[in-house]
């Protein structure tokens, strides 16, 4: 018989990450660049929140990659209070989780827009102008 720990274990190595990301440690290097254990309490937070929603990974964020706050703030006030029950964060880290991370991994170059520069764009009102 399986523990209730291996299970879980298996669930989090194949369960749907985001964009084609399976595994929590290809979805710790996907937006953060980094194996599971260097990941910061935020940085795992935002990893539990992806869980119920993997389908959102571009409606999670700004186009500059920076995380929309009110879209993710349930989710971190709901892990963190989960996280201070069990007593894995105190009261005061509990109460300062705020939904704000880094991306650093290749998830930063799938949601960030380029700048376009406003003369490098040409109209097609100019190019078919009559003559």
């Amino acid at each position: 018989m399986t523990s209730k720990q291996r299970m879980y274990e298996v669930y989090l190595n194949i369960v749907e990450w985001g964009p084609f990301i399976y595994g929590a440690r290809e979805a710790s290097r996907f937006y953060f660049d980094k194996e599971p254990s260097r990941l910061t309490t935020k940085e795992a937070i935002f990893l539990a929140s992806i869980i119920p929603k993997p389908k959102h990974f571009h409606s999670s964020f700004n186009p500059d990659g920076s995380l929309k706050i009110e879209n993710n703030k349930y989710y971190f006030q709901k892990i963190a209070e989960r996280l201070q029950a069990k007593e894995l964060l105190m009261d005061e880290q509990a109460a300062a989780v705020r939904p704000e991370i880094e991306l650093k991994g290749e998830a930063l170059k799938m949601i960030t827009v380029p700048e376009v520069k406003s003369d490098s764009v040409q109209m097609a009102s100019d190019i078919y102008q009559e003559e």
